[in-house]
């Protein structure tokens, strides 16, 4: 079985962040409560949140798949500051798109291939939207947490840079099925000019933020909220019962917490950052 979010808060893990210390009580247990919100809003949008530390290769999986509507959000032994950003990150993308839908209506493939009736000359305008919707999902984090749950410290994206598509460079990346791989501007390998044309989508994407908008973003996300939480499978923890936890990092031939029945050196703890 996936792991659940109430899963992922009674077994808090180590982070390089050290939330557990840096953040009050009163912080973390709002931390919490955000996470079990972020929880219902998917599933009232009918959405099926996978809080193993699996995310890109869930990921993946859901490329190969397809129409699933999954919701990978976690890579990291980070809770209150990494993975509560990651689920903003998905909130926003969610926002900007049909949040009903698998992967919210974008297509799978991008954002490094297109559908192949795609003609080449019409690449860059095809991955404009998605660029657009991955910047507002970038920079708006901090607006975003604001309004709808008070917080005011620091969280941190999924990924060191945002994951555009900018057709034009020489990259090639493997894409689904039925997608035409894009030669796109890398951001290992075309710093400049990706951080160039980053900027300028991100310069445009804070101005979305408008306090009208954020109300807008606000009222969707509490209907989908009062949807979900009506369908709980079962009562949730207090916040601040789980949030008085202290971090614990399990044995290296521990089982893995994911449910792979492989060692934790050899499965998540890998991706653990302490």
């Amino acid at each position: 079985m996936p792991a659940t979010v109430v899963d992922a808060v009674q077994l808090p893990l180590p982070c390089a962040c050290r939330c557990h210390e840096t953040l009050t009580l009163d912080e973390r247990a709002a931390g919490i409560e955000a996470l079990y919100r972020f929880d219902d809003a998917m599933r009232g949008w009918g959405q099926t949140v996978i809080w193993d530390l699996a995310a890109p290769t869930l990921w993946r999986l859901q490329q190969q798949l397809g129409d699933v509507k999954w919701v990978a959000v976690r890579d990291n032994g980070c809770i209150h500051s990494r993975l509560l950003g990651f689920c903003v990150h998905e909130l926003i993308h969610a926002m900007c798109g049909d949040p009903s839908k698998p992967n919210y209506g974008t297509p799978v493939g991008l954002p490094y291939g297109v559908p192949e009736h795609v003609s080449p000359t019409e690449e860059a305008a095809y991955l404009h939207p998605f660029n657009q919707h991955e910047a507002r999902a970038w920079v708006g984090l901090a607006p975003v947490a604001h309004r709808l749950f008070g917080i005011e410290w620091t969280l941190l994206p999924a990924r060191d840079v945002g994951t555009y598509g900018f057709a034009g460079g020489n990259s090639l990346c493997d894409v689904p099925e039925g997608y035409r791989k894009v030669p796109h501007y890398d951001h290992h390998q075309h710093p400049r000019r990706y951080d160039s044309l980053a900027r300028k989508l991100e310069d445009e994407a804070r101005e979305w933020f408008t306090p009208d908008k954020l109300g807008e973003i606000a009222a969707k996300f509490e209907d989908a909220e009062r949807h979900g939480r009506a369908k709980r499978p079962a009562a949730y923890p207090a916040p601040r019962e789980m949030a008085r936890l202290k971090p614990k990092k399990p044995g290296r031939n521990d089982l893995c917490l994911c449910g792979s029945m492989r060692k934790w050196k050899q499965c998540c703890g890998a991706l653990v950052e302490v």
